[in-house]
């Protein structure tokens, strides 16, 4: 062991500690009582090695104690040690809250009916349309896509939102229409995605009904198919095949891993499809209608009437006008987009339907008003991704003319925090976000619950309030995955420009106080330091200044 002591000639003075160091860099600690020294220290070769925050410098790489009458081959008092310059930095302690990563849409599945479970997805199944979710006495639910649940039975002569959604998904599975006659050519059977259950629905009922091996009822009982918003991930199955369950039995989880929409063509005959696969704008033509321009308009807003001049103000017009100016007809530079429908939109749209007509159809009318029957409305982020039918082809009533795919793939943490705390979260604020491999990424606050809840099996806990917080940055690592345990981590306190070093470097006392062993010159010595703050394996100290060189034991 080498006796280390805070004097310069090696020699201790009264009250002095001494300090004990092991050859190899261990952690100093509290020494024996005072001893006589003699009067001349062996050397020892002090091998510095850079670690941790700062790097010192080479020149101190390997350097021979001055004064020491030891050869330099005598090696036996050698140490190796490590050594970082203490920095200024933002010292932050942090208060971390259990979170679990999963998509932002998830749902459990309940039994519609009584029965023996005969098949379920299994955890991790990816299902789209059409899929079967689960099986009751081997009658399937199916995966259908929308944003309407099926709550009744569905028989002809039916209408509302329930029918329309059947009629979109029988569409887009291919059911409106009849096999292919002996020239090869689709048969129309006048089915219209209207929301009108009427023959034509019930003929294409019972298609999708032989499709499943079902009984041709052309009737839709309650529970023949489960809603989502699109694409789903089935996780947590709960039930396996040969369970008996009631209705309302918990079945598994669907968490939606994308979400979309199609366009139906709503009378047969020859509509043209001009999108590309790739993202909608406002002003791109979507289709031809009998050689009319169908033209996209994004937005998430209502657009439900004509639009001429001496209309009511409204966000509609704001639209228009946005994309009018956005194609540049905004009547040379005067027009400004506001919700006022006036003369200079008339000429903005004169402008714009004279352009058609030179692109598509001289016939096309200019007269200075929007029409609903001359543009789509397009959900934001929309692109298309299957454009089904193509230049030429004729198509029969309800076929899907093309697919559109949004942004549904919104990761987001649930957590919660307790009630005392509710101020330390922020909805929009941002927080960081630690998933299992250590990697961070940053989340912004999307809602914090205004009720509390509690767990029943601790009764005594704090009330809880529930946090989503969106992640849109998934570590690649974690992107394939669905459900993820993560920590939210909260500031807790913030030194700012804070002296820190690794907590390591700290050497307790005999007096209860710590001290850090300094690099001075050719050899070390302990300094006297106060503690403050810890946080990611540092700790804030003063009584050195930034750049001192200290000893980290190994």
């Amino acid at each position: 062991m080498s006796l280390i002591t805070n004097t310069e000639d090696g020699q201790p003075t009264p009250g002095d500690e001494l300090l004990t160091a092991s050859p190899t860099g261990g952690l100093p600690h509290p020494g024996p009582q005072p001893v006589p020294l003699p009067r001349q220290r062996r050397p020892r070769l002090l091998l510095l090695g850079a670690v941790g925050l700062g790097v010192v410098g080479a020149v101190a790489a390997a350097i021979l104690l001055a004064g020491s009458d030891e050869p330099a081959a005598d090696t036996a008092e050698q140490e190796t040690i490590r050594a970082v310059t203490a920095e200024q930095r933002d010292l932050i302690e942090y208060q971390d809250l259990d979170g679990t990563f999963t998509y932002a849409t998830t749902s459990t599945v309940r039994a519609a009916g009584a029965g023996t479970i005969t098949s379920v997805a299994a955890d991790g199944d990816t299902l789209d349309r059409g899929d079967i979710v689960y099986e009751i006495d081997a009658t399937p639910t199916v995966l259908f896509h929308g944003d309407t649940p099926f709550y009744r039975p569905l028989v002809e002569g039916d209408e509302g939102d329930d029918v329309l959604a059947l009629e979109e998904n029988l569409a887009s599975l291919g059911h409106h229409i009849e096999e292919p006659d002996e020239d090869g050519d689709e048969v129309d059977t006048g089915f219209v995605v209207d929301g009108v259950f009427d023959g034509p629905t019930a003929d294409a009922v019972r298609r999708w009904q032989a499709d499943l091996g079902l009984p041709e009822t052309g009737r839709v009982e309650l529970g023949a198919a489960t809603v989502a918003a699109g694409p789903v991930i089935a996780s947590s199955p709960v039930v396996e095949p040969g369970v008996t369950v009631q209705p309302g039995a918990p079945i598994l989880n669907l968490s939606v891993v994308g979400t979309g929409d199609v366009f139906y063509a709503d009378r047969s005959g020859e509509l043209i499809v001009t999108a590309a696969a790739g993202p909608i704008t406002s002003g791109d033509v979507l289709f031809t209608d009998d050689g009319s321009p169908v033209t996209a308009i994004v937005t998430d807003d209502p657009f439900d009437r004509d639009l001429s001049l001496g209309v009511e103000d409204g966000d509609d017009v704001l639209l228009l006008e946005e994309m009018l100016v956005s194609l540049g007809h905004d009547a040379r530079g005067d027009l400004v987009p506001d919700e006022e429908f006036d003369e200079l939109t008339t000429e903005a749209i004169e402008d714009w339907e004279e352009a058609l007509q030179d692109t598509w159809d001289d016939d096309l009318p200019v007269d200075g008003i929007l029409s609903l029957d001359q543009i789509v409305i397009v959900p934001p982020d929309a692109a298309v991704e299957t454009v089904v039918a193509r230049d030429g082809d004729v198509v029969a009533t309800g076929s899907a003319l093309f697919q559109w795919d949004g942004d549904g793939r919104q990761r987001v943490v649930t957590t919660a925090i307790d009630v005392a705390d509710q101020d330390r979260l922020v909805e929009g604020e941002s927080v960081t976000i630690e998933f299992p491999d250590d990697t961070e990424v940053t989340g912004v606050v999307d809602h914090i619950a205004t009720s509390t809840s509690s767990d029943p099996t601790q009764p005594d806990a704090e009330p809880q309030l529930a946090v989503e917080i969106l992640v849109s940055d998934v570590p690649a690592s974690i992107a394939a995955l669905n459900q993820v345990d993560v920590e939210v981590k909260l500031v807790d306190s913030l030194v700012s420009n804070a002296t820190v070093v690794p907590a390591r470097a700290r050497a307790a006392t005999a007096d209860g106080g710590y001290a850090v062993e300094v690099v001075d010159g050719t050899t070390t010595r302990f300094v006297p330091v106060e503690t403050g703050k810890f946080a990611d394996g540092f700790v804030e100290v003063t009584g050195i200044e930034p750049g001192t060189a200290v000893v980290v034991p190994s």
